[in-house]
């Protein structure tokens, strides 16, 4: 599991085209926003890199969160966020930035229209609520994802978690993925080392 923090200081553009390319290699991408902002927007094209990483890409937002951080964070695989976390959607009466707007999309009709029509922040609770975040964690609490998976898990993960297909395609899709599991033998590894008590391994 790979962690980085997010620097509000430095360029947006730049921090996030970084965070694609290291987001290259499977496994975790855990990126910390203590706080972030107060910046340009990012374009989609940038932000696009993000979403096609080949690493399951996962924010950890602490604070006040604002464009061009606040595009990375919600368009990232899994979005945790402290109690005190404050997503600020739009920072003045313009619309949200390309991908807040994509990432409310894909939470629902509810989460879009309260971002194209309020203007008001959203707390950690309405996030949650709104689908737009996975979930509230405990200021001190470490995130809950697991120490160890192997490669096949968590590229079927993170296909599914992206996934847009419903009805037979999405079905399909499933399908896929739980054949391609099985085929690895992880989950016989899975359970005998649940029955023997130790770690797996992949």
């Amino acid at each position: 599991m790979r962690r980085i923090d997010w620097n509000h200081h430095e360029d947006g553009g730049a921090q996030a085209a970084a965070l694609a390319a290291e987001a290259r290699e499977i496994g975790y991408m855990v990126v910390a926003f203590l706080k972030g902002g107060s910046g340009d927007p990012l374009p989609w094209f940038v932000v696009e890199q993000w979403t096609r990483s080949r690493a399951v890409t996962v924010a950890d937002v602490a604070g006040e969160l604002s464009s061009p951080a606040l595009d990375v964070a919600l368009c990232s695989d899994l979005v945790y966020l402290r109690p005190q976390a404050n997503l600020r959607l739009a920072a003045s009466a313009d619309a949200p930035a390309d991908g807040v707007i994509w990432a409310l999309g894909r939470a629902g009709r509810a989460a879009l229209a309260r971002g194209l029509l309020e203007v008001d922040d959203l707390s950690a609770a309405d996030a949650v609520t709104l689908g737009v975040a996975t979930g509230i964690v405990p200021a001190d609490a470490p995130l809950p994802l697991p120490d160890s998976m192997s490669v096949a898990s968590v590229t079927a993960a993170r296909d599914l978690m992206r996934a847009s297909a419903r009805g037979s395609a999405g079905l399909a899709l499933e399908l896929a993925s739980f054949r391609l599991l099985f085929a690895t033998g992880d989950p016989e590894e899975g359970a005998r080392a649940f029955l023997e008590k130790r770690d797996p391994n992949f």
